[in-house]
């Protein structure tokens, strides 16, 4: 859904929405249906809108923005919302209104800033503050922009992404063919464009054209665009008659022609693919972006153009020249320079349209899609878990999509998967997949209370692995599961009977494991056992401290300066750890169990988020200290340890960073990674087994299906304990 004013109303926003609007429908096919909530201004207006435009809202309607969420909220076949954000186009003091609507709706949200102030007033700060908080992606169009809004409000970064202006597809012409069709041939056209108010400073440029004159007396400068209507409805025509008045007192009515007209888009490339240079005249430095100037460059065209954000950005002494704000003389002199050399605005022409290529609007649509994409939950999808487990347990390996039997079985894959059931709403069908998964578990347990990790496909028996490898870590995640299933009020009674049994029976050998992830699974799975089995409370929370204490001291003797870390290197499911002193620092009342993890947290984000993305550690190599860290193969396990401990984090904290990162860390399995493609498989809900320097795993193994699945219910657990006002997923 695309909100914001649309044509037939006159307003670049208008324009703006339209393009993305179009090139989005043709690249999403008939698949998905973009549909429009267009703002009038008044509920006077009368505009006769397009098909695709369902929502006509008043600006003022308070009521109208609560009632659009709300409607939005209950249609299923809303997957998420393209706000294009201007001040003056929502209504209420600096456009408040607009909030009625973010902070009620429950779908992503993407809002596109046109207008990013360096100092904002402060209802203009609280609006936008607002709009950020809320918002799952925010859009700028220039560099520029964003590093402003990361400057004012340090709650967008993470947030914000650059998208430039978009432009339409055009083949590359000289200027002669346009020309005659215009009969404006052996003339030297100058133009600007847009709808007309006096912030647009087209008089500085007529009062430098007398010079110019002097020395191409075939000049001929066209101002194309009606007046803004808003600007008409306050002022009339006031600011175009000043022009023409001084058009006439500087003796320059042959030289000078207002085109008063809102062009269509195939006349305004027809005058665009005439001029030889066209002129971006804004009078406002703290402007993002002009539409006007991307289309000109898109076409083809030199520019010379007043210093704002984006010019400053996008225009170079190959593609036009920079002149200062309001100064007649800076005009002549750039224009003069390059319309002495005729070869060199050529080449002039051929650079624009050559690097402007990757602002066409079928990239920019492409561009916007994916990043909602990325924050549209998919519905859970067990089909996948289910053809990995037969009446057994849960394969260890795919091919593909189909289990690798020969590979057998393993506990820690049985047991997180014993997890997601846990974490899904009570159903037969759960509760058959828990029992399979519980049962396994039971199997592996050892008459001493210990636990195999491999069990043979064809004997169900334990494998040789067994005895060549560590299990610290099988058995942590095995104790995790049980306590779990012990601390869900929804599991049935025979499926808590049998899982506190073998966690009793396993608890001695669990109270001894030295790792530190394993120790840091302990801590995660006695805090959850101790209402659940209270008279082993005392002995349970003892051991949570002893384990915590461990955590802390090899913090300390591993950390400096540089390094925060409980070990010397970084390496798989790294997460966990400082999530686990999280979540025993509540437990207990220990503050200093938690200063510890998010000084650990804090440490690990730094390593593995850039920007808008999440890169975790490559299990090619770990990430030891002083070394390089490696970026691939990058394995589902660890987006997802990191999701949960950031939950964990958020949850006891309540700092709103935390709830960022969850969402780029998920956006990971949906294709904002390294690679820019999704890992999460659609077709049956399964997960591709990690991402390779050059392509993705296209294996579909136990390990990514339960990482993957722990993510998506860990995220929308998350959600749905919000207030509606912030919630921003669907299921």
């Amino acid at each position: 859904m695309f909100m914001g004013t649309y044509p037939p109303r006159e307003c670049g926003i208008a324009t703006f929405n339209q393009d993305l609007l179009a090139s989005s429908q043709k690249y999403l096919g008939k698949a998905v249906s973009c549909k429009v909530a267009a703002m009038n201004l008044t509920p006077l207006d009368t505009y006769v809108y397009p098909p695709e435009v369902v929502w006509k809202i008043d600006q003022s309607d308070k009521n109208a923005y609560i009632d659009l969420a709300t409607e939005y909220n209950n249609n299923p076949l809303i997957t998420g919302v393209i706000i294009q954000h201007e001040y003056g186009i929502y209504g209420g003091l600096d456009g408040e209104n607009i909030l009625l609507f973010m902070e009620t709706c429950r779908k992503p949200i993407v809002a596109t800033l046109h207008t990013v102030l360096p100092k904002p007033s402060p209802k203009m700060k609280d609006v936008t503050t607002r709009i950020i908080e809320r918002a799952n992606i925010i859009v700028v169009l220039t560099e520029s922009s964003k590093h402003i809004l990361e400057k004012v409000y340090p709650q967008s970064v993470n947030k914000v992404h650059v998208i430039p202006h978009g432009i339409h597809p055009t083949t590359f012409t000289d200027t002669t063919a346009a020309k005659r069709k215009l009969k404006l041939q052996k003339t030297t056209i100058l133009t600007t464009f847009g709808l007309l108010s006096r912030g647009k400073g087209i008089e500085y440029v007529i009062k430098a054209l007398p010079k110019i004159i002097k020395r191409h007396p075939s000049l001929l400068y066209l101002i194309l665009g009606e007046t803004h209507p808003v600007v008409r409805r306050s002022e009339g025509e006031s600011y175009r008659n000043e022009l023409s008045k001084l058009v006439t007192k500087l003796h320059l009515d042959n030289f000078v022609k207002f085109y008063d007209q809102y062009l269509s888009l195939p006349d305004l490339m027809e005058f665009l693919n005439a001029t030889d240079i066209y002129i971006s005249t804004s009078i406002n430095p703290n402007q993002a972006v002009s539409g006007t100037l991307s289309y000109a460059l898109g076409s083809g065209r030199a520019v010379i153009s007043t210093e704002f954000a984006q010019s400053k950005e996008i225009i170079t002494n190959e593609t036009g020249r920079l002149v200062p704000i309001m100064k007649p003389k800076a005009f002549s002199k750039a224009l003069i320079e390059l319309l002495d050399s005729k070869e060199d605005l050529m080449k002039m022409h051929r650079t624009a349209f050559e690097q402007t290529r990757p602002m066409l609007w079928s990239s920019v649509a492409l561009k916007y899609s994916r990043l909602l994409k990325q924050y549209i939950l998919p519905p859970v999808n067990l089909s996948h878990l289910a053809k990995m487990t037969d009446k057994y347990g849960l394969f260890q390996f795919a091919k593909l999509e189909l289990p690798d039997k020969k590979f057998g079985y393993t506990l820690d894959d049985n047991a997180r998967a014993l997890v997601i059931c846990s974490r899904l709403t009570a159903s037969p069908y759960n509760n058959k997949l828990a029992s399979i998964y519980l049962h396994f578990i039971k199997k592996c347990q050892q008459a001493d209370g210990t636990f195999i990790n491999y069990v043979d496909h064809h004997n169900k028996m334990a494998a040789i692995q067994n005895l060549n490898e560590d299990l610290e870590d099988a058995t942590a995640r095995a104790m995790w599961a049980l306590s779990e299933v012990l601390n869900n009020k929804n599991m049935p009674a025979n499926l808590k009977k049998t899982a506190k049994s073998i966690f009793i029976k396993a608890l001695p050998y669990a109270k001894r494991l030295l790792h530190i992830r394993s120790s840091a699974l302990i801590i995660k799975s006695f805090v959850n056992a101790i209402s659940a089995c209270p008279e082993y409370s005392k002995e349970l929370t003892a051991s949570i401290q002893k384990n915590a204490n461990f955590l802390v001291t090899e913090f300390d003797n591993n950390s400096d300066k540089s390094w925060h870390w409980f070990d010397n290197y970084l390496g798989y499911n790294n997460a966990i750890v400082p999530e686990a002193l999280f979540i025993a620092g509540q437990a207990v009342g220990n503050k200093h169990y938690l200063d510890k993890g998010s000084e650990a947290l804090t440490f690990l984000i730094e390593k593995t988020f850039s920007s808008n993305r999440y890169m975790p550690i490559g299990h090619s190599e770990w990430y030891k200290v002083g070394g390089e860290r490696s970026y691939f193969d990058q394995q589902p396990e660890d987006p997802a340890s990191m999701i949960l401990a950031l939950v964990t984090a958020y949850e006891i904290t309540g700092n709103k960073k935390y709830k960022i990162l969850i969402d780029i860390c998920f956006s990971w399995f949906l294709g904002n990674n390294s690679l820019q493609l999704p890992l999460y498989n659609p077709e049956n809900g399964g997960c591709y087994d990690g991402l390779h320097p050059d392509r993705v795993n296209l294996n579909q193994g136990a390990e990514s299906q339960v990482s993957y699945l722990l993510s998506r219910l860990s995220v929308s657990k998350l959600y749905s304990n919000e207030n509606s006002s912030n919630k921003k997923y669907i299921s």
